[in-house]
Formats: structure tokens, C-alpha cells, sequence
């Protein structure tokens, strides 16, 4: 083994720890953590980047964990975003409802377009900003976590988007069903409404089933067609990334990788869901003898489940990674203007998205 493979060890353990505990704190059975319903709101890729935030300022750092670190973020995202590709169908988006798919296109790019004006007035930095708008207009942290890297984005704007954006779910999944009740909505239009304006995938499903059954199995539906616009909006990010970097170093060098230009796990990720897809992913049964550990049985596996519950828990290790990485110091430099980006982000995609339901259901 070599020394750098040694030395990642320490600091790549570190990471699995805090996101191991980040799994623990996140089912634990009491408020904000667990509702009444059995959900859990509060994102184990939040409590992450705060366990990690945590013991980056309150205990020193030894130069032998920051390797490890960094290897997180740098190589264990990656793969969790190849991975994520088995959640993705290209066909579901065929069999949604074709409402739902226009409110839901129509949102994202107002909520990401609005974002981006208002980060170059208020001179909030592109890449936050960009971060921002993906985690508001498609899935929370899930969506910051993939995008970050194709944009080059630092540790200290994923942070900080990731934080903004949870923060802003959490008090989405209060207020939409209290509006819900105001603007006296159904129970398939408050669940179209918080699948398009409510970030996160468990914040979405804890507010629609707070407002109902129906609610809640209507706003998972459409909380996916957001989702599934994740793959072609990250594309198109890598693309336009891709061409604002070349422009800037034309003047300074003819070379540039194309691995920088466009990452590789971009691609994976693509290969993996058309694997998907394609129903090329296997499923099989383990046959399970009497054990120490297990008793005799058969286990049926689904390949696209175990890489997509890979793929959530290599993310959190990352992001623990990325809380390891972030001075609190540098959080506050960022300053009140990318919170208020965020809320006026949140705004908008509920307002746009309420909007949109009076227009066209």
C-alpha cells in the first residue's frame, strides 16, 4: 500500500464515524427528529456538515486526519454520485402528469433564474449563488452535494448552501400546511404545491402528509419529476462551466483536461441511470445458512436500492468532510446577504408554484 493511500485512513475513518452518529442522531425518537407520523425531516446531510462544523471549531485538527479529509470530498462524492444514478428513470418522467412536469420545469427555472439576478445585485459570489438556486429549485442538499463539484464550488459555499437551504425546508414543512388550510387548498393541489416549493425529499413528504394521505403520496410524485430534472440540469451546469473555464484560460494556457472541463462522474452517473433505466441493474436473493449473525433465510436484493442507500451514505461521509473543512469564521464573512438570497428563493418557488396552480389545474 502506498503512503498515500496510506495516509487517508485516518481522517477517511473520522468521516464514517461522524456519519455513522449523524444516523443515529437522525432517527432519534423525539421532536424535530421524528414526528408523530414516523418521519424524519431533520436531513442526516445537514446534521453532517453541523457535526462536522462542530468538532472543526471546537478541537484542533491534526495535519495526519486532513488527507483523509479531503479524500472525502475529493473522491468519495464522486462515486456516490455515479452512484445515485440508479434512482434515476428516464421513463417515470413519461408516466407522471404531464401538469406536474410543466409546473415543475416552469418552477425550477424561474426559482434558479430569479436566484442568479438577485445574487449579482446584492454581489452575493456566482458559485453560492448557483448552489442556492439548485438546492431551492430541485432537491435541498442532494442536488448542492452533486452540483458543488462540476462547478468547482469550496467547501465553505457548499456549506453554507447546504445549511441555508435545510434551514428554510424546516420551516416549510410548518408553514405550508398552516397556508394549505388559509388558501383552502385540496388535497391534490397542496400536494402538487409542496412537491415544487418544499426543498428536501423527507421535508416534502412531512409536509404533505401532515396535510393528508393523498397530500402526501401527491407530493412524493411530484417531488420526483424535481428530482429526475436534476440529471439534465447538472449537464448543462458541467457544459456551461466547461465553456466559462476555457474562455478564462484561453489567455493563460492552450491545454485544459477534459476531465476538469466535464468530470467523469457526470458521465457514470448517466451510464448508471440509463443502466437503470434499461432495467439493466440486476435483482437477486441471498440464501442464508444458519450463522452466529443470522438465522437461515433468503434475502432478496435490488440492485438500484443498495446503490442508491450507498450512494445516501457515502454523501453524508462527504459531507462530514466538508463540515471538517469549514472555519465558522469564514461562514460568517459570507455575510446576511446569501441568507437572505435563500429566503427570497424560497419565496419565490412557493409563490411561482401557487401561482401556477391557479393557472393550470
Amino acid at each position: 500500500m502506498s503512503n498515500t493511500r496510506t495516509t487517508v485512513v485516518p481522517g477517511l475513518v473520522l468521516c464514517t464515524a461522524l456519519a455513522l452518529l449523524t444516523y443515529v442522531i437522525h432517527t432519534l425518537p423525539f421532536p424535530p427528529f421524528t414526528l408523530d407520523s414516523g418521519r424524519h425531516p431533520v436531513d442526516a446531510i445537514l446534521l453532517a456538515i453541523v457535526l462536522g462544523m462542530v468538532v472543526r471549531n471546537t478541537l484542533p485538527i491534526p495535519e495526519w486526519l486532513k488527507p483523509g479529509i479531503k479524500y472525502s470530498v475529493k473522491k468519495v462524492l464522486p462515486l456516490a454520485i455515479v452512484l445515485m444514478g440508479a434512482k434515476l428513470n428516464f421513463f417515470d418522467v413519461l408516466r407522471v402528469s404531464g401538469q406536474a412536469l410543466v409546473i415543475s420545469i416552469l418552477c425550477v427555472v424561474t426559482a434558479l433564474a430569479l436566484t442568479m439576478w438577485l445574487c449579482r445585485r446584492t454581489g452575493v459570489g456566482q458559485k453560492l449563488g448557483i448552489l442556492i438556486g439548485v438546492g431551492t429549485a430541485i432537491c435541498g442538499g442532494t442536488a448542492i452535494a452533486v452540483t458543488a463539484p462540476v462547478i468547482e464550488a469550496d467547501d465553505r459555499d457548499t456549506a453554507f448552501a447546504v445549511t441555508a437551504i435545510t434551514l428554510y425546508g424546516l420551516v416549510s414543512i410548518v408553514v405550508f400546511p398552516l397556508l394549505g388550510s388559509v388558501f383552502d387548498l385540496s388535497q391534490f393541489e397542496f400536494g402538487v404545491w409542496a412537491g415544487v416549493g418544499i426543498h428536501a425529499t423527507p421535508q416534502v413528504m412531512a409536509a404533505g402528509f401532515t396535510y393528508g394521505i393523498e397530500a402526501g403520496e401527491v407530493a412524493v410524485i411530484v417531488k420526483l419529476v424535481r428530482v429526475l430534472l436534476l440529471a439534465p440540469l447538472v449537464v448543462g451546469l458541467g457544459l456551461w462551466y466547461a465553456r466559462q473555464v476555457r474562455q478564462h484560460r484561453a489567455h493563460v494556457a492552450r491545454e485544459t483536461s477534459w476531465t476538469t472541463l466535464f468530470p467523469p462522474f457526470i458521465v457514470g452517473f448517466l451510464v448508471v441511470a440509463l443502466a437503470n433505466t434499461l432495467h439493466l441493474l440486476p435483482d437477486f436473493t441471498l440464501h442464508l445458512t444458519d450463522s452466529l449473525l443470522w438465522s437461515a433465510q433468503e434475502l432478496p436484493v435490488a440492485m438500484s436500492t443498495l446503490s442508491t442507500k450507498g450512494a445516501v451514505f457515502l454523501v453524508t461521509i462527504a459531507m462530514a468532510g466538508v463540515g471538517l473543512g469549514v472555519n465558522l469564521r469564514g461562514l460568517v464573512q459570507i455575510g446576511l446577504k446569501a441568507l437572505y438570497v435563500g429566503a427570497f428563493s424560497t419565496v419565490v418557488l412557493a409563490v411561482f408554484g401557487l401561482g401556477l396552480l391557479y393557472v393550470l389545474l
